[in-house]
């Protein structure tokens, strides 16, 4: 869910972002107005997109074409929507979505749904299964404002397991990003940082994650202005090049279908507009 400041911030930070390159990607479709805050989204197959809301909203998926146009809704039983803020695939059987969104970093109740996509595809209500998570790294509710990292509003899949990065809300800002591992299987899971990533001081608006997919041995982690691109190696991961998305939007959500084709979508917002979908169409720089 967001601050009050954040779209009068936005405005602001895009007025000074006139001299950054600009990313090539189209335009391609318009986000139904179910989805006007739409926060994560995921391919489950080569044209199907599957998408959901962000915090308060109802507990349901949205099947998507790649324009945006609206194929099927979910209703997922058993789960709240307290604060979604991404959705993965495992390319075979399972959807997981993060309920870990916590802006405050006070929550005690972070919880991942898995649900089967073959639901998804037939049935208006499915059942849900629960992960339920902590971080050791955690130790006060809220912790002290230097330490806020504990907001997260990115989850992916790699190698049979999830990944988390969490999204800096710490004061003065650093920039950096925990990431988590999280078994697929449903249980109650206390989680140790696997490693961290700097993506950048300049502030929350460009160097905190928003979303992240995974394509081959590839991170894709979104902010609200660029798409960076990470190798895992050795348990670090380490940059290979960025996207610049100029100018800046609420970029909310990322999508890899399995051709390695790259959807975004931004959040409508009544000043910077957005609830659109993109096709990137390459890096440039």
């Amino acid at each position: 869910m967001k601050k009050n400041y954040f779209t009068l911030s936005l405005l602001i930070i895009s007025l000074f972002s006139f001299n950054l390159s600009f990313a090539q990607k189209k335009k391609v479709g318009t986000l139904s107005e179910d989805l006007k805050e739409i926060s994560g989204l995921t391919f489950i197959n080569e044209t199907i997109m599957v998408g959901h809301n962000d915090g308060g909203h109802a507990p349901k998926l949205y099947l998507m074409d790649v324009k945006g146009n609206l194929l099927h809704t979910v209703l997922i039983d058993g789960a709240t929507n307290i604060d979604w803020e991404d959705i993965t695939y495992d390319g075979k059987e399972y959807l997981y979505i993060a309920d870990n969104g916590n802006n405050d970093n006070d929550r005690k109740d972070l919880v991942i749904y898995k649900v089967s996509t073959k639901d998804i595809l037939t049935k208006k209500l499915i059942p849900s299964e629960k992960i339920n998570i902590s971080y050791n790294e955690q130790t006060a509710f809220p912790p002290e404002k230097t330490d806020l990292y504990f907001d997260a509003e990115s989850l992916t899949f790699f190698n049979d397991e999830l990944y988390i990065f969490t999204k800096c809300r710490a004061f003065p800002f650093d920039g950096v990003s925990l990431c988590y591992t999280v078994p697929t299987k449903p249980g109650t899971y206390k989680l140790d940082k696997k490693t961290q990533i700097v993506l950048g001081k300049e502030g929350w608006w460009k160097d905190s994650s928003t979303g992240a997919e995974v394509y081959g041995d590839k991170f894709y982690i979104l902010t609200y202005n660029r798409l960076l691109i990470y190798k895992l190696e050795n348990n670090s991961f380490v940059k290979e090049s960025e996207m610049l998305m100029e100018p800046i939007s609420q970029f909310e959500a990322i999508a890899i279908n399995s051709k390695g084709e790259i959807y975004i979508a931004d959040e409508n917002n009544s000043l910077l507009g957005g609830g659109n979908i993109y096709y990137v169409l390459s890096t440039t720089k």
